[in-house]
């Protein structure tokens, strides 16, 4: 075969229900293409839900008992509408195949009995076009994820101004009008022994006053706790199952409060991290206490951790923190990154969080993925980097804003998943 495409990185799989017919492509194409077979609909559509990531195209034949081919390639669109479908058929079944690509349900479709040569030309191509649309789709999820990370890294140095800011201009007048608060106090205490002092505040509004100046304090301190301040030197060895154990055990108290359970499996052997020191257990304490909040009284909180995946670049671990209550809305996870945005949840989070959460694993070289609901969710997918210095984090570049909306087209943004 000539080219640069690796046509046996993904795989084709044939569905028929004639076993000679599979014989028959197997051999045919096994040469050129890492080939995958089904004798049946359902057992094509197993296949696909057990290795999609694997496969790329998805060939089958129109007539077979219970559901059709036609339908096979409906049911995979829905799901997988990356492979590329191809229908298969006998001369008698042109009318379902030319139904079949007007309705826009395959790329293209082959009359049996094939030419070897045509066969193994349609394969190609159709290859080749899965490739290229799943190396587009990558650089476009890229220059995606290099602009989020520059807008909530922007959001978090503009947190880290505002803490120091508050902190210098506020803070005094604070400690100021608290301890005019605490004179009164001790003003009224001796009041409450005689007559009574003229112009002493209610005790109404003296509780307001003290309760509001407090409540202003304590979001001061806030802030500026959920300022993550950057050190990139990675000196301690974190692993991941004790930083897991220590995150829940400092959410022992709120997930008891809700009546939680925490499970955690983690795969046996995984290396340790480089980070900076308990940052990661940090990390995980606040998806954890989120999680938790956001799901329901008596429910469950699963922990999970396993390494054989690449973050950008280098090897590292998965870990996946979700629960088992029903789907989160779009309008909740929206806004789930953003400071001062609070959810009916977490009121009190003031959405800062989340937010220094993202930035934590941010600063590990790692990234967040919020999962709405099932499989995956709902909850997170955060994955991070065994060596934060070895991730080959995308760089800004000049002009990056005006290149990233003219590389791509509207067809580009219809297409992400």
């Amino acid at each position: 075969m000539t080219g640069t495409y690796d046509y046996r990185k993904y795989a084709v799989l044939y569905v028929d229900d004639e076993e000679q017919s599979l014989k028959y492509f197997r051999k045919a194409c096994e040469k050129d293409f890492r080939v995958l077979t089904a004798t049946n609909a359902d057992e094509a559509i197993a296949t696909i839900e057990d290795k999609g990531n694997e496969i790329g195209i998805l060939i089958t034949d129109q007539r077979m008992p219970g559901k059709s081919g036609v339908d096979v390639l409906g049911a995979v669109r829905r799901t997988r509408p990356g492979v590329i479908r191809i229908l298969t058929t006998a001369y008698s079944d042109l009318e379902s195949a030319i139904a079949a690509v007007n309705a826009g349900a395959i790329y293209k479709y082959l009359v049996k009995p094939w030419n070897l040569r045509d066969l193994r030309e349609v394969l190609m191509r159709a290859m080749e076009f899965f490739l290229v649309q799943r190396e587009r789709d990558t650089l476009l999820r890229e220059k995606l994820c290099v602009l989020q990370r520059m807008i909530v890294t922007d959001r978090v140095k503009s947190l880290a101004a505002l803490a120091a800011g508050l902190s210098h201009h506020v803070r005094n007048s604070m400690v100021a009008l608290q301890a005019f608060l605490d004179i009164v106090a001790e003003d009224r205490a001796i009041a409450s022994m005689g007559a009574g002092i003229e112009g002493m505040p209610s005790g109404d509004m003296w509780s307001l006053a003290e309760r509001e100046s407090k409540s202003l304090i304590g979001m001061l301190r806030k802030v500026a706790d959920a300022t993550v301040q950057p050190s990139y030197i990675f000196d301690a060895e974190t692993y991941l199952d004790r930083a897991l154990s220590d995150a829940t055990q400092s959410v022992a108290e709120t997930a008891s409060l809700k009546g939680v359970a925490i499970e955690t499996e983690i795969a046996e052997g995984l290396p340790s991290l480089r980070s900076s020191e308990g940052m990661v257990e940090r990390l995980f304490a606040t998806l954890l206490d989120r999680a938790i909040s956001m799901g329901p009284d008596d429910g469950k909180v699963r922990l999970g951790g396993s390494n054989g995946v690449s973050v950008w670049g280098t090897p590292g671990v998965r870990v996946s923190v979700v629960s088992n209550g029903p789907e989160w809305p779009h309008e909740k996870v929206s806004g789930l990154f953003s400071a001062f945005v609070p959810s009916d949840d977490a009121p009190r989070s003031l959405g800062l969080d989340l937010l220094s959460a993202f930035f934590m694993c941010h600063h590990h070289g790692g990234d967040i993925v919020v999962h709405r609901g099932p499989p995956k969710g709902p909850g997170f997918e955060v994955f991070l980097p065994f060596d934060p210095d070895m991730a080959e984090r995308p760089t800004m570049q000049d002009g990056f804003m005006e290149k990233l909306f003219s590389d791509f087209e509207e067809s580009d943004i219809d297409a992400l998943p």
